[in-house]
């Protein structure tokens, strides 16, 4: 394996172990803490705080941006695009200086509007008023640079056009993030700043804290079992998606030996070929057997748990680990006959090609509804979280299979439960989502079209797909963790009955009722005439168009949510409460020393 070889599959496994899967779920903990501070009226996470001194706050503050604007006149000043290429960078940092440029005075707005105006700037950004307005000026600016770059496409205004913001927009972007950085340098008093992070400190002191607590072991115990457990719970948790894919294939230069130029990315691929010499995969794994693995694998976290509650010596940790291998088992059957049906659709086993599928017709979702339902019901219940948390149920055995596990090997456990949520769902968005795939991004570039008639196009450089795909994939990935985590607080716990029913005599019998059905419609459609096929080719087409309008407003609905005023409303929460309320309400004498 050549150096750059090694230095690729190094950084794809950083970005999907360590961004992917230890970063959310960090995050996740992070937001269980405050679904449960909210709901649970406790103390939340942003009780965590580290104070700097004012001069270090200031660094970090100006630092990175100035490395960032820094980098941004460099990659212009020392390179040149032409063509489509020059055409997708002018886009991209036009867009980028928009967004920045808005985000900035929104952000400076908002802050204004809190703590009240103390300078001459602070009085000029609030003379604009609400700062909403700075967003419906800055998505307005979006939109009218869209469709002037669109209807100029091709003339010599468009061209004209396409060299100010190839030259502007580095510029503009830059300049935002420096002026940002520095209004926040400027309030940056001369005391120590407290540095909460909206309370994301919180889950990193948690880790630390395990670091230094005692590892206690009872005396009766497996000594070896019981430290073997944790390690074999966690760790299947975490490599497991390495086999899925974030992105399609990146496309490099490649030298007369056949080596990888990292620095010469493919500008333009076509939208039915793909690189041959130059391609790099990105997955950590890229296995043949993809989906077999990551099965084979995960299934072993089953023996972990079954570990642990035998190795402690404890009633209450047997009886967890009992359910916890009944209950895994029970429900890797559903999750295995459910991806069954999937296979036979797209017709392999290798993820990367499955997405393709997907990007090429429609996401599985479409053709395999049940399935979806299915598998999410089932991997929500493999992640032992509630309303499936019968292993480690608080009210019945204590704390289950890791009753008798503390310090870092309590975390491990705890841990792996939000990992396991995290490769869940990234295999969700992988089979059933359209994984890395946007509805109507084509390797190059925008292509709307029902049939054979071509309803809208537009060329896109290599690296800005790519770039979205993999974003994409990622935001899928949140967003479906999120229902996970928001499924805990809305569903009370089954009893131990209803779970294995719901497993042996519900789920398994849909799914081979859904085996059943594909196999059916498959043999259907195979004979089915050309017309037929030509009319299924068309309600894809309309289903990538459906999903299109679906992702643009509800982009619209979640900002319009995000921006619009919090409403607070006082109610009543107990009769006695409401009886004093209708009484006049309750008095209380002045305290006395």
């Amino acid at each position: 394996m050549s150096g750059v070889a090694i230095v690729l599959f190094v950084a794809k496994a950083v970005f999907t172990v360590v961004m992917l899967g230890l970063n959310i779920a960090g995050l996740l903990t992070w937001a269980d803490r405050r679904q449960g501070s909210m709901i649970q009226d406790r103390v939340g996470p942003n009780r965590a705080v580290v104070f700097l001194p004012a001069p270090l706050a200031k660094g970090m503050a100006l630092g990175p941006a100035v490395i960032i604007a820094g980098g941004i006149l460099a990659l212009f000043v020392m390179t040149e695009t032409t063509g489509s290429a020059r055409t997708g960078r002018a886009l991209l940092f036009s867009q980028l200086a928009i967004f920045a440029t808005w985000m900035t005075a929104l952000t400076i707005g908002g802050l204004v509007r809190r703590r009240g105006v103390r300078s001459s700037l602070d009085a000029a950004i609030a003379s604009v008023g609400d700062p909403r307005r700075f967003f419906y000026v800055g998505v307005g600016l979006h939109v009218a640079s869209l469709l002037i770059a669109t209807f100029l496409r091709g003339t010599e205004q468009g061209k004209l056009l396409r060299e100010v913001a190839y030259g502007a927009g580095p510029a503009v972007l830059a300049f935002a993030l420096l002026f940002g950085a520095g209004y926040a340098v400027m309030n940056i008093g001369s005391e120590k700043v407290g540095l909460r992070l909206a309370g994301l400190l919180h889950p990193a002191a948690d880790g630390l804290k395990t670091v230094f607590k005692e590892d206690f072991i009872p005396p009766n115990a497996d000594r070896f079992l019981h430290s073997l457990a944790p390690i074999i719970s966690f760790f299947p948790a975490l490599v497991v998606i390495a086999v899925i894919p974030f992105g399609d294939t990146l496309c490099f230069g490649t030298n007369r030996a056949g080596q990888l130029q990292l620095g010469q990315l493919s500008s333009y691929v076509p939208r039915e070929g793909i690189c041959t010499e130059g391609a790099v995969a990105l997955q950590a794994l890229d296995l043949n057997v993809g989906i077999l693995y990551f099965f084979a694998l995960a299934g072993t976290g089953i023996v972990g748990a079954a570990l642990a509650g035998w190795a402690s010596d404890n009633k209450y940790s047997l009886l967890g680990g009992l359910r916890a291998a009944s209950q895994m088992v029970s429900y890797e059957v559903t999750l295995g006959l459910t991806v069954v049906g999937a296979i036979m659709i797209y017709g392999t086993v290798r993820l990367d090609e499955m997405v393709r599928w997907q990007q090429a017709n429609t996401w599985g979702i479409f053709v395999q509804p049940l399935a979806f339902i299915l598998f999410f019901t089932a991997a929500v219940a493999e992640s032992k979280r509630i309303p499936f948390d019968l292993p480690e149920g608080e009210s019945e055995i204590v704390a289950g299979y890791y009753t008798e596990y503390s310090g870092m090997k309590f975390a491990m456990f705890f841990f792996a439960e939000y990992v396991a949520v995290v490769t869940s769902s990234a295999l969700i968005v992988t089979l059933f989502l359209g994984g890395w795939s946007i509805p109507l991004l084509q390797r190059d570039g925008i292509y709307a079209a029902i049939g054979d008639t071509v309803l809208f196009q537009q060329r896109l450089s290599h690296g800005f797909v790519i770039a979205l795909g993999v974003l994409a994939f990622v935001l899928k990935t949140v967003a479906l963790c999120f229902v996970q985590l928001t499924i805990r607080w809305t569903l009370p716990r089954f009893r131990y009955d209803q779970l294995m029913n719901l497993g042996w005599r519900k789920l398994l019998p849909a799914s081979l009722v859904n085996l059943l059905v594909t196999g059916l419609a498959i043999l259907v459609v195979q004979g089915a005439s050309p017309l037929v096929q030509a009319g299924l080719g068309m309600a894809a087409d309309v289903t990538q168009l459906l999903l299109a309008a679906l992702g643009v407003g509800g982009l619209i609905y979640f900002v319009g949510f995000l921006l619009a005023p919090a409403k607070k409303r006082r109610f009543v929460a107990t009769s006695a409460a409401k009886f004093a309320s209708q009484r006049g309400g309750t008095k209380s004498a002045p305290m006395q020393a």
